[in-house]
């Protein structure tokens, strides 16, 4: 299922449960936000949740259509009485993920057509002729590139991680990856303590930035070493500063939200920069675009008239 189907299914599942339903009835009232060619295996789900089962036993032939770190999550938060709060907080975990990956793809799309512009302007420059029979064949073959390369962007995990190193793609990971990073929250919520917190990011969480470093600063969480101290080579004073004030607290899944919410307002803050550098780019082809146009059409005007 698309993030946007999974987020409307927990969030139907997690009101259900708050209203008092059990959770073979909660899911069954949930299953109507999935799509019906799906729906087939989930009378076997709703049968085995009604005659007891655990969520772990009973979701096997369904697991395929969620993403991994939702359904831990969701186990974890069943054997620590913590469902309802963690399918509010997974619902709103997926739609934030896919507004982000929208706005990515946008950006790439916007990209893309700029410097379709600037390709289209540079072949004039060097001597094409926008009266030719080569442009449109050009323009064509550009715009078919350009659009393969972002659906293998999209589509292709060596290529899309190859992007992540890229600037400014390589800002907008970062900050990525501070936002994941406050998703730890979530299992904390759920009563977990902060190694198995890391282990399930390192595991499960679709980040692989961020598991690197949690595979590295969970054993030494796992003998003691206090969070602030294991994070401190990989994260900004910042963030390191609003950990330490949670560990001394004691309020660390709170910090995680802090972390979150901050580093999520300057992630939008960064793609409407952006989008607006990538406007001006496109208006300046344009502009160039049709100077270049025009010069094209005055020269072809003056041959024809020396021409009489």
């Amino acid at each position: 299922m698309k993030e946007q189907q999974q987020a409307l299914f927990f969030r139907q599942l997690g009101s259900t449960l708050k209203a008092g339903m059990g959770l073979g009835q909660a899911v069954a009232l949930a299953m109507g936000e999935i799509p019906r060619r799906q729906r087939e295996p989930w009378q076997g789900v709703i049968l085995q949740l009604e005659r007891g089962h655990s969520l772990r036993e009973s979701w096997l032939p369904v697991r395929s259509q969620f993403s991994a770190w939702a359904i831990a999550l969701l186990e974890m938060a069943e054997t620590s009485g913590a469902l309802v709060t963690v399918c509010r907080d997974v619902s709103d975990t997926l739609v934030e993920m896919a507004e982000r990956r929208r706005l990515i793809r946008g950006m790439l799309l916007r990209g893309l057509v700029m410097v379709w512009s600037w390709v289209m302007v540079i072949y004039l420059l060097l001597g094409g002729s926008l009266l030719a029979g080569d442009f449109g064949t050009t323009a064509l073959v550009t715009a078919i590139a350009l659009m393969v390369f972002l659906y293998g962007a999209i589509t292709w995990e060596p290529l899309r991680l190859g992007l992540r190193r890229v600037p400014p793609l390589r800002n907008i990971t970062r900050l990525q990856m501070l936002i994941h990073l406050g998703y730890l929250q979530l299992p904390l919520d759920c009563g977990l303590p902060l190694t198995a917190a890391i282990a399930w990011l390192a595991e499960g969480f679709p980040d692989p930035d961020l598991q690197t470093i949690c595979r590295r600063i969970e054993p030494q969480v796992r003998r003691g070493t206090d969070l602030t101290t294991a994070i401190a080579p990989y994260f900004s004073p910042m963030v390191r500063q609003i950990i330490r004030s949670g560990e001394t607290a004691g309020t660390l899944p709170l910090s995680f939200s802090q972390i979150r919410q901050y580093y999520q307002r300057e992630l939008f803050r960064r793609f409407t920069l952006l989008r607006v550098q990538i406007l001006l780019l496109s208006l300046l082809s344009f502009g160039v675009f049709v100077a270049l146009l025009g010069a094209d059409v005055i020269q072809s005007m003056q041959q024809q008239f020396e021409a009489f």
